[in-house]
Protein backbone atom coordinates (compact mmCIF):
# COMPACT_ATOMS: atom_id res chain seq x y z
CA UNK A 1 0.00 0.00 0.00
CA UNK A 2 1.22 3.40 -1.55
CA UNK A 3 0.03 7.10 0.80
CA UNK A 4 0.70 10.22 0.41
CA UNK A 5 -1.29 12.50 2.17
CA UNK A 6 -0.75 16.01 4.40
CA UNK A 7 0.59 14.82 8.13
CA UNK A 8 1.66 16.38 11.22
CA UNK A 9 4.51 15.06 13.10
CA UNK A 10 3.31 13.87 16.49
CA UNK A 11 6.24 11.95 18.05
CA UNK A 12 9.72 10.91 16.97
CA UNK A 13 11.61 8.07 19.05
CA UNK A 14 15.04 7.10 18.21
CA UNK A 15 15.75 3.19 17.74
CA UNK A 16 19.34 1.49 17.13
CA UNK A 17 21.62 4.11 16.06
CA UNK A 18 20.54 5.74 13.09
CA UNK A 19 16.77 4.74 12.64
CA UNK A 20 13.70 6.21 14.41
CA UNK A 21 9.82 5.33 15.31
CA UNK A 22 7.48 8.32 14.12
CA UNK A 23 3.97 8.87 15.15
CA UNK A 24 2.84 11.06 11.94
CA UNK A 25 -1.19 12.38 11.92
CA UNK A 26 -2.46 12.25 8.42
CA UNK A 27 -5.45 14.24 7.24
CA UNK A 28 -7.19 11.03 5.65
CA UNK A 29 -5.79 8.44 6.93
CA UNK A 30 -5.41 8.84 10.73
CA UNK A 31 -2.14 7.87 12.73
CA UNK A 32 0.17 6.06 11.47
CA UNK A 33 2.86 4.44 13.49
CA UNK A 34 6.31 4.64 10.69
CA UNK A 35 9.86 3.53 10.87
CA UNK A 36 12.18 6.00 9.32
CA UNK A 37 15.42 3.86 8.36
CA UNK A 38 19.10 5.99 8.38
CA UNK A 39 16.85 9.30 9.43
CA UNK A 40 19.77 9.96 12.06
CA UNK A 41 22.45 9.73 9.77
CA UNK A 42 25.00 12.80 9.49
CA UNK A 43 23.83 13.26 5.81
CA UNK A 44 20.36 12.86 6.54
CA UNK A 45 18.55 15.45 4.59
CA UNK A 46 15.47 14.65 6.87
CA UNK A 47 16.72 15.07 10.27
CA UNK A 48 16.21 18.49 11.23
CA UNK A 49 12.67 18.31 9.07
CA UNK A 50 11.19 15.35 11.42
CA UNK A 51 10.61 16.40 14.56
CA UNK A 52 7.35 17.17 16.16
CA UNK A 53 5.07 20.17 15.21
CA UNK A 54 6.78 19.58 11.48
CA UNK A 55 4.07 19.91 8.97
CA UNK A 56 3.98 18.66 5.35
CA UNK A 57 3.23 16.07 2.84
CA UNK A 58 4.14 12.48 3.92
CA UNK A 59 5.01 9.55 1.31
CA UNK A 60 4.55 5.93 2.58
CA UNK A 61 4.53 2.52 1.96
CA UNK A 62 3.65 -0.87 3.57
CA UNK A 63 0.56 -2.68 5.30
CA UNK A 64 -2.00 -2.18 7.63
CA UNK A 65 0.08 -1.26 10.64
CA UNK A 66 3.26 -1.17 9.24
CA UNK A 67 4.85 1.90 6.93
CA UNK A 68 8.09 2.37 6.33
CA UNK A 69 8.82 6.58 5.56
CA UNK A 70 9.74 6.99 1.82
CA UNK A 71 10.13 10.88 2.11
CA UNK A 72 8.74 13.98 3.68
CA UNK A 73 7.95 17.62 2.23
CA UNK A 74 7.96 20.20 5.03
CA UNK A 75 5.92 22.90 4.81
CA UNK A 76 6.41 26.61 6.13
CA UNK A 77 4.59 26.58 9.59
CA UNK A 78 4.84 29.70 12.55
CA UNK A 79 7.12 28.83 15.08
CA UNK A 80 7.01 31.46 17.74
CA UNK A 81 3.90 30.29 19.97
CA UNK A 82 6.62 26.67 19.92
CA UNK A 83 9.44 29.02 21.59
CA UNK A 84 7.30 30.59 24.16
CA UNK A 85 4.94 27.18 24.76
CA UNK A 86 7.33 24.50 24.33
CA UNK A 87 6.00 22.08 26.92
CA UNK A 88 1.81 22.68 25.74
CA UNK A 89 2.64 22.46 21.94
CA UNK A 90 4.64 19.17 22.35
CA UNK A 91 1.80 17.87 24.51
CA UNK A 92 -1.00 18.56 22.71
CA UNK A 93 0.82 16.32 19.50
CA UNK A 94 1.62 13.46 21.79
CA UNK A 95 -2.18 13.65 23.63
CA UNK A 96 -3.08 13.29 19.84
CA UNK A 97 -1.58 9.70 19.79
CA UNK A 98 -3.30 7.72 22.77
CA UNK A 99 -6.44 7.71 19.76
CA UNK A 100 -7.07 5.68 17.22
CA UNK A 101 -8.03 8.09 14.37
CA UNK A 102 -9.11 6.87 10.77
CA UNK A 103 -9.46 9.79 9.75
CA UNK A 104 -10.11 13.99 10.42
CA UNK A 105 -12.16 16.55 9.73
CA UNK A 106 -11.42 19.69 7.95
CA UNK A 107 -12.43 21.50 11.47
CA UNK A 108 -10.03 19.82 13.57
CA UNK A 109 -7.19 19.22 10.72
CA UNK A 110 -7.29 23.56 10.97
CA UNK A 111 -7.09 23.33 14.75
CA UNK A 112 -3.75 20.82 14.47
CA UNK A 113 -2.09 23.14 11.64
CA UNK A 114 -2.57 26.47 13.99
CA UNK A 115 -2.05 24.64 16.67
CA UNK A 116 0.10 27.46 18.08
CA UNK A 117 -2.51 30.19 17.44
CA UNK A 118 -5.19 28.49 19.40
CA UNK A 119 -2.28 28.21 22.48
CA UNK A 120 -1.92 32.17 22.69
CA UNK A 121 -5.79 32.48 22.11
CA UNK A 122 -6.80 30.12 24.92
CA UNK A 123 -3.85 30.03 26.79
CA UNK A 124 -5.13 30.50 30.18
CA UNK A 125 -7.57 27.32 29.57
CA UNK A 126 -6.00 25.70 26.91
CA UNK A 127 -5.75 22.43 28.15
CA UNK A 128 -9.25 21.88 28.53
CA UNK A 129 -10.36 23.26 25.53
CA UNK A 130 -8.22 21.23 23.79
CA UNK A 131 -9.34 18.00 25.15
CA UNK A 132 -12.78 18.98 24.75
CA UNK A 133 -11.79 19.52 20.60
CA UNK A 134 -10.51 16.10 20.51
CA UNK A 135 -13.68 14.10 22.27
CA UNK A 136 -15.48 15.91 19.91
CA UNK A 137 -13.88 14.97 17.01
CA UNK A 138 -13.98 11.47 18.19
CA UNK A 139 -17.61 11.69 18.96
CA UNK A 140 -17.00 11.18 22.76
CA UNK A 141 -17.33 14.10 23.69
CA UNK A 142 -18.57 14.19 27.17
CA UNK A 143 -22.45 15.98 27.70
CA UNK A 144 -22.40 19.06 29.47
CA UNK A 145 -25.53 20.02 28.88
CA UNK A 146 -28.50 17.90 30.41
CA UNK A 147 -28.80 15.81 32.69
CA UNK A 148 -27.81 12.48 32.67
CA UNK A 149 -30.29 10.72 34.05
CA UNK A 150 -33.45 12.48 32.74
CA UNK A 151 -31.81 14.75 29.66
CA UNK A 152 -33.47 17.62 31.49
CA UNK A 153 -31.90 20.75 30.01
CA UNK A 154 -29.15 21.57 32.88
CA UNK A 155 -29.81 25.56 32.42
CA UNK A 156 -33.44 25.05 33.47
CA UNK A 157 -32.13 23.26 36.62
CA UNK A 158 -32.52 25.24 39.84
CA UNK A 159 -29.24 23.32 41.22
CA UNK A 160 -26.28 21.16 39.09
CA UNK A 161 -24.71 17.88 40.41
CA UNK A 162 -21.23 16.41 39.75
CA UNK A 163 -20.55 12.64 39.96
CA UNK A 164 -17.57 11.16 38.32
CA UNK A 165 -17.90 13.07 34.78
CA UNK A 166 -21.52 13.11 34.25
CA UNK A 167 -23.58 15.86 35.67
CA UNK A 168 -27.18 16.00 36.77
CA UNK A 169 -30.13 18.29 37.80
CA UNK A 170 -32.32 18.11 41.53
CA UNK A 171 -34.21 15.45 40.43
CA UNK A 172 -31.82 13.02 40.02
CA UNK A 173 -28.92 13.93 42.29
CA UNK A 174 -28.11 11.26 45.03
CA UNK A 175 -25.67 11.24 48.02
CA UNK A 176 -22.54 11.65 47.27
CA UNK A 177 -22.86 13.72 44.33
CA UNK A 178 -21.26 17.04 44.54
CA UNK A 179 -23.45 20.45 44.12
CA UNK A 180 -21.60 22.96 41.75
CA UNK A 181 -22.38 26.48 41.75
CA UNK A 182 -24.91 28.01 38.72
CA UNK A 183 -22.37 30.18 37.68
CA UNK A 184 -20.03 27.98 37.48
CA UNK A 185 -22.13 25.73 35.43
CA UNK A 186 -23.22 28.84 33.13
CA UNK A 187 -19.08 29.66 32.50
CA UNK A 188 -18.53 26.02 31.58
CA UNK A 189 -21.79 26.26 29.05
CA UNK A 190 -20.71 29.02 27.67
CA UNK A 191 -16.87 28.37 27.18
CA UNK A 192 -18.05 25.05 25.17
CA UNK A 193 -20.27 27.51 23.51
CA UNK A 194 -17.83 30.01 22.54
CA UNK A 195 -19.80 32.80 24.34
CA UNK A 196 -18.69 35.33 26.90
CA UNK A 197 -17.04 33.61 29.71
CA UNK A 198 -16.14 35.41 33.22
CA UNK A 199 -12.71 34.89 33.73
CA UNK A 200 -12.25 36.68 36.94
CA UNK A 201 -13.20 33.38 38.89
CA UNK A 202 -11.86 30.29 37.20
CA UNK A 203 -12.98 27.56 40.12
CA UNK A 204 -15.25 26.59 36.90
CA UNK A 205 -12.41 25.20 35.12
CA UNK A 206 -11.06 23.05 37.98
CA UNK A 207 -15.15 21.54 37.94
CA UNK A 208 -14.43 20.82 33.97
CA UNK A 209 -11.17 19.64 34.63
CA UNK A 210 -12.79 17.15 36.92
CA UNK A 211 -15.09 16.23 34.34
CA UNK A 212 -12.15 15.98 31.51
CA UNK A 213 -10.04 13.97 33.82
CA UNK A 214 -12.39 11.33 34.79
CA UNK A 215 -14.33 11.08 31.04
CA UNK A 216 -10.86 10.52 29.64
CA UNK A 217 -10.37 7.73 32.39
CA UNK A 218 -13.31 6.26 31.23
CA UNK A 219 -12.86 6.08 27.22
CA UNK A 220 -9.50 5.11 27.67
CA UNK A 221 -9.81 2.22 29.55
Amino acid sequence: MYLKDHSIILTKKNIKEKSAIIYILTKNYGIKKTIAEGINRPESKLLTTLQPGSVGKIFLVGEENTFKLLSFLPYKIPIKVFKLYPYIYLWALRFLTFFNFLSISENFWGIIIKLDKYVLKFKRIFPEWYMLQVFKELGMEPNLFTCTNCYKDLIKAKDVFLYKSSLFCENCKKEGYEKIRKIDYLNIRNFVLKEIINFKSLSWREILRKIIKRHLKEIYL
